[in-house]
């Protein structure tokens, strides 16, 4: 019998990706917290991660660092349309 698995999250978000071995089928999974500790967790189809990871890789590549946290406010009111994004250590 195969040995069951843990996907412990200390530091939320984290990102899982679950498998079977027997039946050879894996899925990924987004792991957060809302206010008050309530965990939530979604699914990314393996494609688009795939897709954002050859992104991330190239924009590196290209000399592009990760943008801090008044730059994410930014980022996220030009691009996505977003005027309040809720930080890893911020409560609403």
């Amino acid at each position: 019998m195969a040995r069951k698995r843990r996907y412990p999250c200390p530091e939320p978000p984290c990102i899982h990706v679950v498998y079977d071995e027997r039946r050879k089928i894996f899925r990924v999974f987004i792991e957060d917290q809302y206010e008050g500790g309530e965990t939530i967790v979604t699914t990314i189809p393996a494609d688009k991660l795939r897709k954002a990871c050859a992104e991330l890789r190239g924009l590196e590549e290209m000399g592009y660092r990760e943008a801090d946290i008044n730059e994410t406010d930014f980022l996220a009111r030009r691009y996505l349309h977003i005027t309040r994004i809720l930080e890893e250590d911020e409560e609403w």
